[in-house]
């Protein structure tokens, strides 16, 4: 192979992993749940982490909720079967909203790593996030505001 064919070569594949990355991402969009809000609790159905996809079954990992008593999305992720943890999904370092990353949440702004049940594993920040008292019952997620 001469050089010429070699730097098409290498150029085709750094198109085809940016153009596969960036799919990728897409396909892993947040879904929120739907819910309701009632005495300082966010109901969630146990449902919302069931996704079913060409009749296959799927369990989520986590579930972001929104609510118009908190400036951040909340952040539920299903630790085990009957147990779930709720963190607010603003970085205590400057204030950011936080992404998800599978088990773990991520500050875009600084790097702060957090995991799902809002321990801080990597700085700039130096407090955990605010978590929040969660109840379950066969059909429901309480989360107390």
């Amino acid at each position: 192979m001469d050089r010429i064919d070699f730097i098409k070569s290498c150029g085709l594949v750094c198109l085809g992993t940016t153009a596969f990355s960036l799919l990728e991402s897409c396909a892993s969009a947040n879904y929120f749940a739907a819910n309701t809000y009632t005495e300082n609790k966010v109901l969630i159905k146990r449902s919302e982490f069931v996704k079913i996809e060409k009749d296959k079954k799927t369990l989520r990992k986590y579930v972001l909720v929104k609510t118009e008593k908190l400036n951040f999305p909340i952040c539920v992720f299903q630790i085990s079967e009957n147990n779930y943890s709720a963190v607010l999904m603003e970085c205590t370092h400057k204030g950011c909203e936080l992404h998800t990353q599978g088990d773990y949440l991520i500050c875009p702004c600084h790097g702060s790593e957090f995991t799902n049940t809002g321990v801080v594993q990597n700085p700039p920040a130096e407090q955990n996030l605010k978590t929040f008292i969660i109840t379950s019952d066969n059909e429901n997620i309480y989360v107390q505001l």
